[in-house]
């Protein structure tokens, strides 16, 4: 569930619950709480994050005992400093029969896969409508909302992919999980469900487990010891002092660039990219990332991002996430944004080459 929120503000809701939601304390059934735990990935939500999502979640959907998949846009920006407490947010509820701990029937997996991605495709044509606006926002120098920042980032890639899935949804959706399974990259971002998440990141976690190696041996060869990359203080003296030439984009070789866009996930890296290339997708990735923990950091979101979001998250920054729980992850990330205030990403991506499956 990728349900987060900043404050106690009204929610308008859209979809399956139309009600207008207040921050009122709510009381949940075991069943209900275990529901809870299985989509957030918090077990004990002590945090006042925690409570306002468990509040929210409540309100949203009373008794359902299944997985709800939820999107949230924001309809008024509001800025990364004071919060608008007047500003909504529009929340639209799926359920993903992908999520862990449910118990269905084929037919019930085949409607909830029909009925997931029909929302997605809903939800695709309104955030395709939102990017142009958030564009225009981000060249005036506007500040901008994490999930708005999602929509600018996803929607283009997403947008050449509605026409071909749009066609499946309408014409043969029983064939889409099939379809899915053999063309992933057919799967706009909004229809993409927890499970596809899980099995990506098992797969990017075993090349990056193979890179991993190759990196140490990188390490090692430079005179550095990869232990040292578990100290944040020896990593920010590392990295001022540029030993080795890897703490830097512009200082990188061929085969180090190569190896830290391979490690995070930045396309087909083939004998046809050039340096530059290379250098400009590593780049624009790091300004990603930098800005997206400064919005993670600012609307304390961390806590409160699903277990589809997370996954994502982690997946972004190279942080380890098959057979992790979602506490595992919230803890990694949370601390992996925590070090962002005094490091650039790159040493820290690094750190995750030289100790790949080490706690942050």
């Amino acid at each position: 569930m990728s349900l987060r929120l900043v404050s106690s503000r009204p929610v308008s809701v859209h979809g399956a619950a139309r009600s207008r939601l207040l921050w009122s304390a709510g009381t949940l059934s075991s069943q209900q709480q275990r529901a809870f735990t299985l989509l957030s990935g918090v077990s004990q939500p002590q945090h006042p994050k925690h409570r306002q999502l468990l509040n929210n979640y409540t309100a949203i959907i009373g008794s359902r005992s299944m997985g709800i998949h939820t999107s949230v846009a924001s309809r008024s920006p509001w800025p990364t400093g004071p919060v608008d407490t007047n500003a909504t947010i529009a929340v639209e509820t799926r359920a993903d029969p992908t999520l862990p701990g449910q118990t269905l029937t084929l037919f019930q997996k085949v409607k909830g896969f029909i009925s997931f991605y029909k929302g997605g495709l809903k939800e695709l044509v309104s955030n395709i409508k939102a990017a142009s606006k958030i564009k225009d926002r981000l060249a005036a120098g506007s500040p901008v909302s994490r999930d708005e920042l999602q929509i600018h980032r996803r929607t283009p890639a997403d947008k050449l992919r509605l026409v071909p899935f749009g066609f499946l949804v309408v014409v043969i959706p029983e064939l889409i999980p099939l379809t899915i399974f053999l063309f992933p990259g057919v799967c706009p971002s909004t229809c993409v469900t927890y499970g596809q998440v899980a099995k990506m990141a098992a797969k990017s976690d075993a090349t990056r487990m193979s890179l991993h190696a190759r990196a140490v041996a990188r390490i090692e060869g430079l005179g550095l010891a990869p232990a040292a990359f578990a100290d944040a203080k020896s990593l920010a003296d590392m990295a001022q002092d540029g030993r080795g030439g890897i703490f830097d984009v512009d200082s990188l070789v061929r085969d180090d660039l190569q190896l830290v866009c391979r490690f995070l996930g930045l396309g087909k890296i083939g004998l046809v990219n050039s340096e530059a290339q290379l250098r400009a997708r590593l780049t624009a990735h790091l300004e990603y990332i930098r800005t997206d923990d400064q919005l993670l950091l600012a609307e304390q979101a961390v806590d409160c991002l699903g277990l589809t979001e997370l996954y994502r998250a982690c997946q972004e920054r190279a942080i380890p996430s098959s057979g992790r729980s979602g506490e595992q992850l919230r803890a990694s990330l949370r601390a992996w944004t925590e070090m962002t205030r005094d490091l650039p990403v790159l040493p820290i991506v690094w750190s995750r080459l030289a100790l790949f499956n080490q706690p942050i």
